[in-house]
């Protein structure tokens, strides 16, 4: 089977028409139809029920379309990657955890803007989960998130760049703000502040009370760090957040948890979009970690 006998069939089946799709193709009808009868033969099945008037998919017609579908577009994207004169715009939508301590996202965008010159980058600050549904649904060509130990997301490929365990974050004014370290089990019945229910980082957390038999307090929830860091500076609980955010929260004391359930911040991609350009991007992260 060769390239040409998948487009020869796609034409067929999208003009339902010899005529027609001979036409479109510029090869005359006789040799389209003859390519066809070959292709079927080598298949073994009829693509096409044929009568003098129509032409009509068969069910494994309808089935190698779907397929043949993917194989076009996976040529095409071929085509874009390794052709450095293609005019084509290229594409890269990340989403994104913030605030990240460990990597220079805008370092890696200046990079890519140097090796592969043209690409459209769009950088979308979202929690992790979004980010997850994103890359499966194909809206995102690539997402940096914060994923619990041993969480994975059926369908795509997750590359780790770091994994760092989560601190205690307190005001200045609290009780514990003089410590160095704290069990997690002191927690017991404490107000806490935390990422809203269903969230990745929501689900570390919990999971860490799980597994040590901490009994949550109350919960004040926010959507970002910066809102989880202000509702702790000002008295409201205390939190839980990546020890690489210290620097970040100076108003804050951080506690070294003794028994810290941890992090790990990957770069997810979809098995089926991968690219050069996503691979470069990915590339540059591995590699210039701070």
């Amino acid at each position: 089977m060769e390239l040409r006998h998948i487009q020869y069939a796609v034409a067929v089946a999208e003009e339902q028409h010899f005529s027609r799709a001979a036409a479109r193709l510029h090869v005359a009808q006789s040799a389209l139809s003859s390519q066809i009868r070959d292709l079927e033969r080598e298949l073994g099945v009829d693509l096409f029920n044929r009568t003098s008037r129509s032409v009509t998919i068969t069910k494994a017609g309808h089935i190698f379309l779907e397929r043949a579908y993917g194989v076009l577009g996976a040529v095409s994207r071929l085509v874009s990657d390794v052709s450095p004169s293609n005019t084509e715009v290229r594409r890269l939508r990340v989403g994104m955890i913030v605030p990240l301590t460990r990597v220079d996202v805008v370092a890696a965008v200046g990079a890519l803007a140097e090796s592969h010159p043209g690409t459209t980058v769009s950088l979308l600050p979202r929690g992790s989960a979004d980010s997850l549904e994103g890359v499966s649904a194909g809206a995102l060509d690539l997402a940096i998130v914060g994923l619990a130990p041993g969480r994975t997301h059926t369908g795509l490929t997750a590359t780790a760049l770091w994994t760092e365990p989560l601190s205690l974050f307190v005001s200045a004014e609290h009780e514990w703000a003089g410590r160095r370290t704290v069990q997690l089990s002191e927690l017991d019945g404490m107000t806490t502040i935390d990422r809203p229910a269903g969230s990745e980082a929501r689900m570390q957390t919990d999971h860490a009370f799980m597994q040590s038999s901490v009994r949550r307090g109350a919960v004040v929830e926010a959507d970002s760090a910066d809102l989880v860091a202000g509702l702790t500076a000002a008295g409201l609980g205390v939190t839980l957040l990546p020890s690489s955010l210290a620097s970040l929260f100076p108003t804050l004391h951080a506690i070294d948890v003794v028994d810290a359930p941890t992090r790990t911040v990957s770069v997810v991609t979809h098995p089926g979009n991968t690219t050069s350009v996503t691979t470069a991007f990915t590339d540059y992260l591995l590699s210039h970690r701070l």
